[in-house]
């Protein structure tokens, strides 16, 4: 049994019926389908050797877990389990109401990678308009899907109609249905959970998502290839549940069909801003895009690996993978993102969900991914394939509800303060530039790595911010140590000098330049780096 300091009422009945027992160990390759909700069926097994959680498995009446490797088995009709029922070695425990169990900590994914979700309907799980467990059988299409418009939506901040700062969005009725079902804040803490033990925590929840250990998944954010499995099967189940709601508009939510290589592969309102992916970048995505020769297959062991490569930052090296990851995700992200118009940002981990283009990017990986699946002979309905997906459904679930219960991030709208001095005339003016963008991903709602170069936010902030504060991926570094550039990760990514990094107990070491570029070279002119070099000699000053 663990313990949690639970600082409200929701976050203690959110857990009020988690058990948890001894990690139980599953043979690899071994996966049992999950069973309807409600009448005491089977909690689904994930596969690997890290132990199991399930969720959302019902328990009958009185009902007790049979004993075995992880396989949890109830009888009766979806009642509470008798008071004093008992759990034999290695079962698991299916909780009152179909709540989730937990068999270990965070689970297996993917051959022993762990961080698999699975169960049938129960607490947080939503069911579709039939009634019956969505993860299981699907979504009935929305009424709006008659009705709604094709294509994207169109979004400009407030009394603004700039054409060279437009943003697209999916259309508004999904972006209702979306917030309805939490499912923005759901992605955020999807994410989050998956850097609970990495070196300073939990970065980006709203709910202290790391309290709720027994979820923390086995496979941290890029550092096993089943975390890149996972990545892969969560946003499919997205991808595929919008698909669902509104099977009529689904070129929404349907990728690039390649790589877009010119303006006149993306939206109209992108092609003006249109600028070329550097040569690493092409020549990654060309691998992707002819994923299924021999050749390219090779180099992935296993979906996993693909994953990870597809996903994490330039550079990052995980144990039992020869490849660094390409970055790719990460430059796509950064290639559509507004300055001065971030609230539906790509760029903005809070709401990069509504955007057009995130599933345009997205769902281009899922067709190499597919292409991938198919090369190697696997099908969608292979049992382990089938039982993985309704797991990230599942997990999905439970971190919507959890989130729904907290305050929602709000914009700020208030006038900025007058402001003066080096910092706000010449610095500033470098990270919100179209040039550079960084304030495109580095605003003031849902900044990566919680750290803001612009947008609506004063220039005290900012540097406050900044100043002697450490450095999220940047090892031992402070963000900006006054006096000291050349100890200043801030300085350091945007020259792309950034190999004397050490990860340490408070910071990894993220080291590809930023702006993002694959090739890990700086797209900063020297002008600009010595501008910012010249503030932090001063002593990086805040604003008059």
């Amino acid at each position: 049994m663990f313990q949690l300091s639970l600082s409200s009422s929701w976050q203690k009945n959110a857990l009020m019926s988690l058990l948890v027992v001894a990690p139980v160990t599953v043979a690899c390759g071994s996966a049992k389908q999950v069973d309807e909700a409600g009448t005491g069926g089977k909690a689904a097994t994930a596969t690997g050797g890290q132990g199991v959680t399930s969720l959302g498995g019902s328990a009958g009446a009185g009902g007790t877990t049979a004993s075995g490797s992880g396989g949890a088995t109830s009888s009766g009709s979806g009642g509470a389990p008798a008071a004093g029922g008992s759990v034999a070695a290695g079962g698991t425990v299916n909780s009152a109401g179909g709540a989730f169990a937990s068999g270990g900590k965070g689970g297996a994914a993917s051959g022993g990678a762990g961080g698999a979700f699975g169960g049938a309907a129960g607490a947080g799980s939503q069911a579709g308009a039939h009634g019956l467990d969505h993860c299981v059988y699907g979504y009935d299409p929305e009424p709006s899907d008659a009705t709604m418009k094709d294509g994207p939506a169109e979004f400009f901040p407030a009394g603004k109609s700039d054409p060279s700062i437009v943003d697209l969005t999916v259309q508004p009725e999904v972006l209702t249905w979306m917030r309805s079902h939490n499912w923005q804040a759901a992605h955020v803490e999807w994410h989050a959970i998956r850097t609970c033990n990495l070196p300073g925590g939990a970065r980006g929840s709203m709910v202290n998502i790391c309290q709720f250990t027994s979820m923390i998944p086995t496979d941290q954010n890029c550092q096993t290839t089943g975390d890149g499995y996972q990545f892969m099967l969560f946003h499919r189940h997205m991808l595929e549940a919008l698909r669902q709601l509104w099977p009529k508009h689904s070129e929404q939510f349907t990728g690039f069909p390649k790589f877009p290589q010119s303006a006149s592969d993306v939206p109209a309102q992108w092609r003006s801003a249109w600028k070329p992916f550097n040569a690493t970048d092409l020549a990654n995505a060309k691998i992707m895009d002819e994923i299924e020769k021999p050749d390219n297959l090779a180099m992935f062991p296993d979906e996993g690996a693909l994953g990870f490569w597809l996903q994490c930052n330039m550079g990052t090296t995980i144990k039992g993978f020869s490849q660094k990851s390409s970055g790719l995700h990460g430059d796509l992200h950064a290639h559509w993102v507004r300055q001065g118009n971030t609230e539906h940002g790509v760029g903005n981990t809070q709401a990069n969900i509504d955007n057009y283009m995130f599933w345009k990017l997205h769902g281009w990986m899922d067709t190499v991914w597919e292409k991938y699946r198919v090369a190697k002979g696997q099908k969608r309905t292979d049992a382990k394939y089938v039982a993985d997906m309704q797991a990230q459904c599942h997990e999905m679930d439970i971190e919507a509800d959890i989130a729904g219960r907290a305050a929602k991030p709000t914009t700020p709208t208030g006038p900025l303060p007058v402001e003066s001095g080096f910092f706000h005339e010449k610095v500033r003016p470098i990270f919100e530039s179209t040039a550079n963008k960084c304030a495109g991903c580095h605003a003031e709602t849902g900044p990566e790595a919680l750290m803001s170069l612009g947008g609506h936010i004063s220039s005290k902030d900012i540097v406050a911010g900044l100043v002697n504060k450490p450095a999220i991926g940047g090892g031992q570094y402070k963000r900006v140590d006054p006096g000291k550039p050349d100890q200043s990760w801030l300085y350091l990514k945007i020259v792309a000098m950034t190999n004397s990094c050490t990860p340490t107990s408070e910071g990894q070491c993220f080291t590809g330049p930023m702006p993002p570029s694959a090739d890990g070279k700086t797209t900063v002119t020297a002008a600009d780096a010595a501008i910012v070099r010249q503030w932090i000699l001063d002593g990086a000053p805040g604003p008059q």
